[in-house]
């Protein structure tokens, strides 16, 4: 009888840990998913957000844009009116 009663305590712990990792397991995949979600949500700047990126590049200065360029932009102007 005791026998018995030592299984069932042995399956009970066994049950409990079971669900505690189970938890455990949970949580560190919710805070990997968390960690990826800021790292790629992080604002990095774009090629046209990029003023000095574009001012390294040379060019003319295109006033209506306010960035360098070839020189091509039919609506841009290029020297100071």
């Amino acid at each position: 009888m005791i026998d018995l009663m030592n299984r069932n305590r042995a399956l009970r712990i066994g049950q409990l840990t079971l669900k505690v990792g189970g938890v455990v397991v949970g949580l560190v995949f919710t805070l990997i998913a968390t960690f990826r979600d800021l790292i790629t949500a992080s604002d990095s700047p774009t090629q046209e957000d990029d003023v000095l990126g574009s001012s390294i590049r040379g060019g003319d200065l295109n006033f209506r844009t306010g960035k360098f360029d070839d020189g091509t932009d039919p609506a841009g102007w290029y020297g100071r009116d």
